[in-house]
């Protein structure tokens, strides 16, 4: 009867764990995607000030303008790839770090050139949003 009584206090426990598990597992997946659909609002901002920015700036017309507004779209493309996969344990960790490198090449520009005003303002939400990203995935990440 003993035996009877611990297997099934084990099997209780178990399933409490696992249940507990499983909502956390939900829980981190649903603020994953809520980060991502905040990290493409932002960077929707970001990319209509930063336009902005460089239309007024000396690097208007340049090689540098046409470089950033290509990392902002490799970044736009590598984001929506992450969103299309966020529920895919396999590959959204690797999609994730994409994000962050191409987020990693905007950052090394906009410290370069000092894009101030509303485009370093809304960058520096994107990187928020990128913060929580790595976090979300467990991913150690350092800008």
């Amino acid at each position: 009867m003993r035996r009877v009584v611990h297997l099934f206090l084990a099997l209780s426990m178990l399933t409490l764990a696992t249940n507990a598990r499983a909502q956390r597992t939900n829980v981190v997946r649903t603020n994953v995607r809520q980060i991502i659909l905040t990290l493409e609002t932002d960077t929707d901002t970001f990319k209509r000030s930063l336009d902005h920015a460089l239309d007024r700036s000396p690097l208007d017309g340049t090689r540098a303008e046409d470089e950033i507004n290509e990392y902002v779209k490799q970044f736009e493309h590598a984001t929506d790839k992450l969103k299309d996969r966020a529920e895919d344990n396999r590959y959204a960790p690797n999609l994730a770090r994409e994000v962050l490198i191409r987020g990693r090449s905007i950052n090394t520009f906009m410290r370069k050139h000092q894009l101030g005003g509303d485009a370093g303002n809304d960058w520096a939400r994107v990187k928020q949003d990128l913060t929580l990203l790595a976090a979300g995935y467990k991913i150690n990440w350092r800008w």
